[in-house]
């Protein structure tokens, strides 16, 4: 889902930036994204959702996932072994998961 919304976030020029300024808002996330209103709409939804991560924990998850920085290198700028950067990066992971989950963005499979 980070991989869809960086892509997404590049075809409608909104390059990862967290905006505190309101965009329509609608349930896009869970279908598949067709317009350009659907795109800014998802990016939108996982702008939000990644801002309300604690600060260390998106500087984990936008270094690694989005910016495709090792965790050598993220441990580096961060000032954090490499051990730290992958538990940090998991936690981050459960916790968006978490909170994607919430807000209804993210809809888990039923169980059979």
């Amino acid at each position: 889902m980070l991989r869809r919304y960086l892509y997404t976030s590049l075809q409608t020029c909104r390059i990862g930036s967290t905006l505190d300024t309101p965009i329509g808002r609608g349930w896009v996330t869970s279908r598949p994204i067709v317009t350009f209103e659907d795109a800014l709409i998802f990016v939108h939804d996982m702008e939000r959702a990644i801002a309300s991560l604690p600060s260390l924990d998106r500087d984990v998850l936008t270094r690694v996932v989005l910016q495709e920085w090792t965790h050598e290198e993220t441990g580096t700028l961060l000032g954090m072994c490499t051990r730290t950067v992958a538990s940090r990066l998991a936690k981050a992971l459960d916790l968006l998961s978490q909170k994607l989950i919430s807000m209804e963005l993210l809809i888990l499979p039923e169980a059979a």
